[in-house]
């Protein structure tokens, strides 16, 4: 595997060495160092940024065969895996589907790692977790990866870290609008429309899509509607209004496993949710007030109905004190929890009424510069819990630039997550007597840029904790185990060594201990795309290797590498045709114990701007 992963980087290397001989430097016009919000709240330039974030630019979300913000995330972020069972969709039965891994953190279903929507959580209220069929790529602007705790910022779940979507923004005068339509294997089916525009003080994107398909297997299918709409308002060139909003709309089977497959598995999900933010520049700083809310609607063949919610007020202040000074200062609070029933056992045993927990938090958070080449950061949140009182969760961070093209950071932090609703009172597993996980995590980081055209990023971190809340039995229960220790390094190289060509390769190894569900040891991602007169091509590749189905090593699962390829044409003024084939060498294999995802197959789309 070292040669295999050496290998890659000297071929990302040497060709982009080639290209770089035969174009100037003055043609060469990329951004290494995208402009980042997730990790500190306040706009600034990755490599001033002492945690380790990835982020995933529209560039890359159009140009891609991913079918949702989990599956581009797993193919382009190191120390990330995200388990998959069919063509399309997760699902949320207990079978780990649409689980997410950050360095080895985030729980079955996903409780350690806290998805944001324009920086408001995004979580099933009762549950505690992400449903992850509800994230479509309609509408995304961007996608950012914070890898390593951000609970001193977001509170509990951002534990393992953060993956907060943007939304799409229209910031040219006019208006345009993208009809598609695209067909596949296993009767697979979309279609999608997105209008935007801007004029004067008002702009707004909005989106509506379908995706159907038969599925791969038996009892697979699968339909889900997306909705997104953005509005934005400039009063005048000091205060702006926000408004974003989504609805997804699911019917999904679960096929089970192939050992005991499923009939007649059904679940009917609908989630939405909105957020309206007020941000006013003034002679304090900015000043940003949003009023958020998520909401689902669940039912499920077993006779499971529930309803949930999550809402809260953000507020927060940017402030700049003295030169070289950014500080946050905020309050955040929020309710979450909902209301279940089961139609068809009503067992005395379940607990199905409702229930609500409140958490509220202050936080500050200030980074200096010193000398033009240190940023000293620092940070505290006082997280208040309804059930377990106060935890304080400081981060610290120092980035120091050797010079313009390299930088060495340091940070630590700790992370946090209090149990859930369903962990503490819903169903035979609950236990009341559940404590916080906790958790902190140590990391050095190193940038360097080569060339003006290669850029190379490393980042090797230690986490320890306790109190990963697990299932354990029997009898079934939730229980927090002992002490962990995650150790582990990523590595990430990004080429740009001519216009039209992109290439970009990450590596990751981690040591994760007995905490192996779903996380993979090693893994190894490559994407290459470039331009033509009239098209794009490009191809995606990932190699996974020691993957586990349970903790503890067991059910070990085959190391697998994947090929996805797309080309996409430009026909004719406004109208463009997009073919992708996903898993192109038609390799077995599975993200899941007993779960076999499908083999080659390929798509079709239809485009047409106007």
């Amino acid at each position: 595997m070292k040669k295999l992963s050496l290998c890659a980087f000297i071929l990302v290397f040497s060709v982009g060495l080639l290209y770089a001989r035969t174009e100037s430097q003055d043609s060469v016009k990329y951004r290494f160092n995208p402009v980042v919000v997730t990790a500190t709240k306040i706009a600034g330039v990755q490599k001033d940024i002492a945690a380790s974030v990835s982020v995933i630019d529209e560039k890359l979300i159009e140009n891609s065969v991913a079918n949702s913000v989990f599956d581009l995330v797993t193919q382009n972020v190191p120390g990330v895996f995200i388990s998959e069972r069919a063509v399309m969709g997760y699902g949320v039965s207990s079978g780990a589907a649409g689980g997410i891994s950050i360095r080895g953190i985030g729980g079955s279903p996903v409780t350690g790692v806290l998805v944001l929507r324009d920086g408001r959580p995004d979580i099933m209220g009762m549950m505690g977790h992400p449903i992850p069929d509800a994230y479509s790529l309609d509408g995304v602007e961007r996608i950012e990866v914070v890898r390593g705790p951000a609970s001193f910022l977001y509170g509990t779940n951002a534990m393992g870290g953060v993956i907060n979507i943007v939304s799409k923004r229209s910031t040219e005068d006019g208006f345009n609008t993208q009809v598609s339509a695209g067909m596949g294997s296993f009767d697979t089916r979309n279609y999608r429309v997105a209008h935007g525009g801007k004029s004067g003080i008002f702009e707004y994107h909005v989106t509506a899509g379908r995706n159907e398909t038969d599925g791969h297997r038996e009892e697979s299918d699968y339909e889900g509607d997306f909705y997104t709409a953005h509005f934005g308002l400039n009063l005048n060139p000091a205060t702006q209004i926000e408004f974003n909003a989504n609805l997804t709309d699911l019917y999904l089977l679960d096929p089970g496993t192939e050992t005991t497959p499923y009939v007649d598995h059904w679940y009917d999900l609908q989630r939405s949710g909105a957020d309206v933010t007020i941000s006013h520049s003034g002679k304090l700083g900015d000043s940003y007030l949003k009023m958020h809310g998520n909401f689902g609607d669940h039912k499920i063949y077993d006779g499971w109905r529930s309803k949930d919610h999550t809402i809260g007020v953000m507020f927060y202040q940017n402030m700049k004190l003295f030169k070289g000074n950014g500080t946050t200062i905020g309050f955040d609070i929020k309710q979450y929890g909902g209301d279940a029933e089961d139609s068809v056992t009503k067992s005395p045993y379940l607990d199905y009424t409702e229930k609500n927990v409140v958490e509220y938090a202050p936080y500050i958070h200030t980074q200096q510069l010193f000398y033009e080449r240190f940023i000293l950061s620092g940070g505290v949140r006082f997280e208040k819990h309804e059930l377990y009182g106060s935890e304080i969760l400081p981060k610290a961070g120092l980035v120091y630039h050797i010079n313009n093209s390299t930088s060495v950071r340091l940070s630590a932090a700790k992370g946090f997550r209090s149990p859930s609703i369903r962990e503490l009172y819903v169903m035979p597993p609950r236990n009341e007597e559940l404590e916080p996980e906790r958790m902190w995590n140590y990391e050095i980081g190193l940038s360097k840029q080569l060339y003006h055209w290669l850029n190379i990023e490393t980042a090797l971190f230690r986490s320890k904790g306790s109190n990963l809340i697990q299932m354990q039995g029997p009898p079934m229960q939730f229980v927090n185990t002992g002490e962990f220790d995650h150790t582990g390094y990523e590595v990430s190289v990004n080429c740009y060594p001519v216009e039209k060509l992109i290439l970009s390769a990450s590596w990751s190894k981690l040591d994760l201990q007995d905490e192996t569900l779903n996380s993979p040891g090693k893994k190894l991602t490559t994407y290459v795309a470039y331009d033509w007169l009239f098209a794009r091509s490009g191809f995606n590749f990932i190699y996974v290797r020691d993957l586990y189905g349970d903790n503890n090593h067991q059910n070990p699962m085959s190391n697998y590498s994947l090929l996805n390829i797309f080309t996409s044409f430009n026909l004719t003024h406004g109208v463009g045709l997009k073919f992708s084939v996903k898993n192109a060498l038609d390799k077995e294999y599975q993200t899941m114990w007993d779960c076999p995802m499908p083999g080659r197959y390929s798509t079709m789309e239809l485009i047409y701007n106007f």
